[in-house]
Order: structure tokens, then C-alpha cells, then sequence
């Protein structure tokens, strides 16, 4: 990914009027949050942090202004585009199309005037100039925009994302591709908190977020592709009550999420002996274990090259054989841990 060429919108709705119809959206602050520090992050995606790249929307009051930071999103970028929406979802009317709130939706009957519809915001992507689209949707009907259809309803061919014309555009080189993400099927809600795993955000996304964190294998990275898989598998692990969708064409779901490790650093260069001058005749030679006791004397004292060190005055030799004379310390047994020992490891444990 070329970050000064890429976009990415998180939008956030976790505030809802009291007297409304939706509940509050906690995790929905820490979602948006947290997605921002990882795709920020040059060892994750590498999205660029300034908010020009990277735009996070807490709680807007308006669809209007959704729509103008994807617009602005879309129009700016030529390599990758990513826009995420955590909030609640609701579909309206007779064919049941899918809108997505904001903090001002009070009801299922004022989202049409206050929330932005799907489609709406399926133009906008459609439009874009990246090669590469991503869009991650965390609410209730949400596999509305993946055109995968649950339940054995069907759904109107407008509400879809519309795969024939995208392959087209991959086909004529247009895009390299489009890849929806989808917290549940087009007929399921969204669980608003991960109590499962105790986290603080939503169920998908946390699942999303801890899958991105604890990659398995550092020595590959981690494609979005992937991380989908891994995530389906931990939210059907912690039970959670909803299926995750994916519908990708083309090379989108080869976006790295996650980079791979960098190989070991080496050694630092261990610098060859320097050969010591010949002692003089009648010298005391001491064995290296003397330097660890003492600073060796200037002009006093030199190193052969098997780690021998010369004395090269007698009179010297007393006093240094003299300070090697030290009480040798008890034994101890490293490999058995006393009850102190055993009750730091416990008082310890896990930090």
C-alpha cells in the first residue's frame, strides 16, 4: 500500500437520543479508536496517521456529513480506500432497504431524514478512484451489501453490491478490486458488546481486532483475506450469535493487515584479539578470573591471546593473588525454587 495515496473514513455512531428507539453503541467509540491505531500503524497496514489519510467521524449528526468524507475519501484516492461504520442498522419500507444512522436517528420511521442509505453509499465507492476498495460494516443487516442472501429472502438487486459491473471493471483494468466485510448476515443483528471475550467493543470488531493483534504466523504477513477467516473462526469459538460475511472480487482481499516480521537482527561484531607483548622473564602469570577482581594496573599487566594475563612485576603478584582470596559464596541449586520463591511465582503470575 502507498500511503500518501490511499484513504481511509471510521465512522463511529455510539450515542443515540434518549428517548429513541436505539440503545447507545459503547464499543462503537473504542472500535474507531483502535482501527485507527492499527492501520495507522507502519507494522499493521500503514495507512498515514494525519487526518487528511486517515479520518475518524465520532458520532455525527448528519448523513450529510458521512457522505462528504467518503466523497472527499473516494475522490483522493488512487491506491487504496477503506471505509468502516460501526452504529446501529435498520432497514425501511417495503424492500426493506438499509440505512445506515447516525447519533441524531431516534427511530426506524426518522432514519430515512436523518441516517444515509446503503446504496447512497455504495455510488460513492462504486465511483472511486483506488484501485483497491474496502468497505467493513459492524451493524445489524449488515450482509445487506454483501449480496449474500440469508433466510431464503430475497433482496432488492439495488440494494446489493453489484459484482457483475465490478468485475467488469477488473476485467478492463479499471480497479484491482472490492472487498466487503459484513458483521452479520442481511436478515441478523449485531451484538453491540463482545461479553464473550470481556472486551470493550462490539462483538465483530473486537473478534476483528484481537485476530489482527495475535497473528498466528509473524513470518507472513496477514491479508485481509485471512483475517476474515480468522476472525469467523473466533466469533463461532465465543458463540456469538451472528455470521460474519465476506464478498471480495478481484485482489482486494490480498490487502496486508498486518505486516510480516522483520529478520533477526545480527550480532554485534565480535572484535578479533589484539596480540599482547611477550612477558619478561621471571614474570607471575595469574589466570583471567584476576580482571574481574580488579582494574588492571597500567604498564603492570598485559593479555595473551588464550586469555592468560601477565604480571609482569612480582611485586604486584601478592597483591592481586591477595584480592582473588575471597570466601567463595554457598552453592545453590537454580533448579529448585525455596517457598519464597514459590510464592513470588504466584504473587507474580501473568504480569
Amino acid at each position: 500500500m502507498r500511503p500518501d495515496e490511499s484513504r481511509a473514513v471510521l465512522i463511529g455512531v455510539a450515542e443515540y437520543p434518549d428517548d429513541g428507539a436505539f440503545d447507545s453503541v459503547e464499543g462503537a467509540s473504542y472500535n474507531v479508536l483502535r482501527l485507527k491505531e492499527l492501520l495507522t500503524d507502519p507494522a499493521y497496514t500503514g495507512f498515514h496517521p494525519k487526518r487528511e489519510y486517515t479520518r475518524t467521524m465520532l458520532n455525527p449528526h448528519t448523513a450529510d456529513g458521512i457522505r462528504a468524507a467518503v466523497k472527499r475519501a473516494a475522490e483522493q484516492a488512487t491506491d487504496v480506500l477503506f471505509v468502516y461504520y460501526v452504529g446501529h442498522g435498520s432497514r425501511v419500507g417495503a424492500e426493506r432497504e438499509l440505512y445506515l444512522t447516525t447519533c441524531t436517528t431516534a427511530s426506524g420511521e426518522s432514519v430515512e431524514t436523518t441516517g444515509l442509505r446503503y446504496t447512497v453509499l455504495r455510488g460513492l465507492l462504486r465511483g472511486a478512484r483506488a484501485r483497491v476498495v474496502v468497505l467493513v460494516l459492524d451493524c445489524c443487516f449488515s450482509g445487506i451489501a454483501t449480496k449474500v442472501l440469508g433466510d431464503g429472502e430475497a433482496l432488492a438487486e439495488d440494494e446489493l453490491l453489484d459484482q457483475v459491473k465490478v468485475a467488469e471493471d477488473v476485467d478492463e483494468g479499471l480497479i484491482d478490486g472490492v472487498c466487503v466485510l459484513a458483521s452479520s448476515g442481511p436478515t441478523q443483528s449485531s451484538e453491540a458488546s463482545d461479553k464473550a471475550s470481556a472486551t470493550y467493543y462490539t462483538a465483530f470488531t473486537g473478534h476483528l481486532v484481537a485476530a489482527m493483534e495475535n497473528s498466528d504466523d509473524d513470518a507472513s504477513p496477514l491479508l485481509l483475506g485471512e483475517l476474515f477467516r480468522r476472525t469467523e473462526k473466533r466469533m463461532g469459538r465465543f458463540s456469538v450469535g451472528h455470521q460474519p460475511l465476506m464478498a471480495t472480487v478481484g485482489t482486494a482481499s490480498n490487502l496486508v493487515m498486518r505486516q510480516a516480521a522483520g529478520p533477526p537482527e545480527d550480532p554485534e561484531p565480535v572484535s578479533a584479539p589484539v596480540s599482547a607483548p611477550p612477558a619478561p622473564t621471571g614474570s607471575a602469570s595469574l589466570t583471567s578470573v584476576a580482571q574481574a577482581d580488579t582494574e588492571p594496573l597500567p604498564g603492570l599487566l598485559s593479555w595473551l591471546p588464550d586469555g592468560t594475563i601477565v604480571v609482569h612485576d612480582p611485586e604486584y603478584a601478592d597483591r592481586i593473588i591477595g584480592m582473588r582470596r575471597r570466601p567463595e559464596p554457598p552453592a545453590t541449586h537454580e533448579d529448585s525454587l525455596t517457598k519464597t520463591d514459590t510464592a513470588q511465582v504466584g504473587k507474580h503470575d501473568g504480569h
